[in-house]
């Protein structure tokens, strides 16, 4: 049986290996780098906080005596003598020296060289939306690096100034905003497989700890399940405050499970609900950075182009009023159908309110913008005007990359017409075709793609096409309205511009169901009201006249409205 993955099995190439194996040994040097003062705040007459053993076999010159690795110096709660002092100075030598181990270096290295290959290639193949370009790959090994630096640091610092609370502050780091961002910047796959390498190392970073491991990776995956479809800011907010909520109950269950003392727990439940909010705070922060570094179209990002005031939407509602009205109906077309299907409704409808902006190039050589009866195509031939129509599409690219709307937009700009024929003109042309001249070829009438190759982009492209036919609709009832769209969706089906993207029959069946809906509502029938009189009293704002001239109680408004009278 064949593997659900639609792409054929990927080989790893020479960069990607590259990249992995620079992740891999970075993440190594860190977790078996130690801190050469760890025992060094001992002094005499202090208490034990835990028992110390010897690391190592340990050679006292002034007793002449050895001590075997794994033999108690001090144990937790004795009172520290000059006999621990001098033993423990022999281990701090010792620690001071071997601060930096070649040995763990190396066996840290390979295993996580060795996991996150694994890990990575099997996700590659067998998880069907788990697909990273070059720069997915290359933002999530420096974020990461970058998260285990703020670990790594605040350990250290933790272990330096508070060693006795350093247990227990771990849990303040934010550690959750990993797997918030990964989330909103890459995808649900990308941020379980990344969580998994990132709590792998957090692991080998405090001495091969299983709850540790445990705690990072079930934090990061409830943050960005928390994480998902993030129309709003609020939503950023939430994760971070539900994750902490549902690992502050986890937290609890490891400690029981061990034995340890419930006395810390309060304390703890605080660090993590810091933790949480810490996260998202952070995440909200690092989000434009990342978005302008690494040229991501985030949800977040989303947002904020979604503003009706965004200096192209507002240039279209000026210059383009025509093609403003048909990307915004366009736009609420494309959120009905990505909700239906479980696609992007976000993504769909940001990206119908910019896929026409290379219009706003010649605004008045398209339809919808036509003013009068004047035909800006009058005159010209129909390759002319084809040549202009399909432009429009090369100029949307190069001004979605002017105001930087990012490549999920871009792309959308670019396939939203896929290979499509402008019939009209094409037509034009054969009716003036003469063979002994000229051939008029086809593609010459087509765009120049590439087509949808998501379904956001495949119900672009439908709801561009339902939206600009219904125009012309005579009379359009409920069940001419139904079939309408069945047509126009059957004629895009068949001339194979869904072929690249996703959609299912049946997501086209749901799809369908959801712009009938709207479209009966933009054209519903209205109630014919009577026309308004004067003489018969039909209008009760007016005042009827009795035969003697009386008043029948109602109020004359002939002077107020003589006002808007013209002068003359």
């Amino acid at each position: 049986m064949q593997s659900e993955k639609a792409k054929p099995p990927s080989y790893l190439n020479y960069r990607r290996l590259l990249v992995i194996l620079l992740l891999s040994l970075i993440l190594s040097l860190i977790a078996s780098t130690k801190d050469p003062f760890k025992l060094s705040e001992y002094h005499y007459g202090d208490i034990a906080r835990k028992s110390i053993k010897s690391p190592a076999d340990i050679y006292l010159p002034d007793k002449d005596v050895t001590m075997k690795k794994g033999e108690i110096i001090v144990r937790e709660g004795d009172r520290i003598t000059d006999e621990h002092l001098r033993k423990l100075s022999r281990v701090e030598v010792r620690e001071s020296t071997a601060a930096f181990s070649v040995k763990n270096l190396m066996l840290i290295f390979l295993l996580l060289f060795f996991t996150l290959t694994l890990i990575y290639e099997y996700a590659d193949r067998n998880i069907k939306k788990f697909t990273l370009t070059e720069k997915d790959s290359n933002f999530a090994a420096v974020f990461t690096v970058f998260m285990a630096l703020l670990v790594k640091a605040s350990t250290l610092i933790f272990d330096h100034f508070a060693p006795s609370s350093a247990p227990y502050l771990l849990y303040i780091v934010p550690i959750f905003c990993y797997g918030i961002i990964l989330r909103i910047v890459l995808f649900s796959e990308a941020a379980l497989i990344f969580s998994i390498v990132f709590a792998t190392f957090m692991g080998f970073l405090f001495e091969n700890s299983l709850p540790i491991f445990l705690y990072t990776l079930l934090g990061n995956i409830l943050a960005s399940y928390y994480s998902g479809k993030c129309e709003n800011r609020n939503t950023v907010l939430k994760a971070g405050l539900y994750t902490a909520l549902i690992m502050s109950i986890i937290v609890i269950l490891f400690d029981a499970l061990q034995g340890n003392s419930l006395s810390n727990v309060p304390l703890k439940v605080v660090f993590i609900v810091f933790n949480g909010v810490g996260s998202s705070f952070i995440a909200l922060g690092l989000l434009p950075v990342i978005e302008h570094i690494f040229n991501y179209t985030t949800d977040i990002k989303l947002l904020e182009l979604a503003n009706l005031e965004h200096p192209l939407l507002e240039e279209m509602m000026v210059n383009a009023p025509g093609t403003h009205h048909h990307s915004i109906v366009i736009g609420n077309l494309a959120k009905a159908a990505a909700e239906s299907i479980g696609a992007h409704p976000l993504l769909a409808r940001v990206s119908a309110y910019y896929h026409d902006i290379g219009k706003l190039k010649m605004p008045h050589y398209f339809i919808e913008n036509r003013t009068g009866n004047d035909d800006a195509h009058k005159g010209l031939t129909p390759n002319m005007s084809a040549l202009i129509i399909l432009s429009h599409v090369k100029e949307g690219i190069e001004m979605a990359r002017q105001f930087k709307l990012g490549k999920k937009i871009t792309d959308m700009i670019g396939q939203h017409h896929g290979t499509s024929l402008v019939a009209y003109f094409y037509n034009r042309a054969k009716e003036l075709e003469d063979p002994k001249l000229h051939v008029i070829e086809e593609k010459d009438f087509r765009y120049a793609g590439p087509k949808p190759q998501t379904k956001e982009a495949g119900i672009i492209m439908l709801a561009d096409s339902v939206e600009a036919s219904s125009r012309i609709l005579d009379d359009p009832t409920p069940k001419r309205i139904e079939t309408h769209v069945q047509e126009v969706i059957e004629k895009i089906f068949l001339d194979g511009q869904l072929d690249e993207c996703e959609l299912t029959l049946k997501d086209l069946q749901a799809i369908q169901k959801s712009f009938i809906a709207i479209l009966i509502g933009i054209f519903h029938h209205r109630i014919e009201y009577p026309e308004r009189t004067i003489h018969d009293g039909t209008d009760k704002g007016i005042t009827k006249i009795a035969g003697n001239g009386q008043k029948n109680g109602q109020k004359d408004h002939r002077r107020f409205t003589n006002i808007f009278k013209a002068t003359g």
